[in-house]
């Protein structure tokens, strides 16, 4: 397949990426006359199925559900959000288990209805692992990361967004 100019040494290479079926429309990439957008982890989508996953409000990438886009102004809000929205106290000790999307970490991370807020990257493209949040008795700050571990457990797989 070929790609602009501009990408060259500036793109992840996927190997026969182009001869997969876009994961919006499921159309064929490689035969399509409909021009391509590569996010950065390197799936290919028609630019048109792109654009109508941000317009409605999906921005992480169907097949791998890392960001498509720079999120760090939408962090930065939700920090916002979540200083301006305090937990109701029987909540407020809570802890989740979380696995972020973005940087593939598991960590464990103070509850919060808004989002959970991943230690590793700053990313809120996260989702709760290992069931329901927990009460947290060690009088730490709990956020730190899990390390070590072999990926999100059977009880609470991440949901597609």
């Amino acid at each position: 397949m070929c790609l602009p100019i501009k990408l060259e040494n500036k793109h992840r290479c996927i190997e026969n990426v182009s001869h997969a079926n876009c994961p919006v429309c499921l159309e064929d990439i490689h035969t399509s006359r409909i021009p391509c957008h590569i996010p950065e982890c390197g799936h290919l989508l028609h630019r048109t199925c792109f654009d109508e996953l941000l317009h409605s409000g999906h921005y992480a990438c169907p097949t791998c559900q890392i960001s498509l886009l720079d999120m760090r102004t939408v962090w930065k809000y939700l920090d916002k959000e979540i200083e301006m929205t305090p937990m109701p106290p029987e909540y407020k000790d809570f802890k989740a288990e979380i696995l972020c999307k973005d940087c593939h970490e598991e960590s464990v991370v103070k509850f919060h209805v808004v989002g959970l807020k991943c230690v590793n990257c700053g990313s809120y493209n996260t989702c709760r692992i290992k069931g329901s949040p927990k009460p947290d008795f060690s009088g730490g700050d709990g956020e730190s990361a899990s390390g070590g571990s072999s990926g999100p457990s059977s009880e609470g797989p991440c949901p597609s967004s």
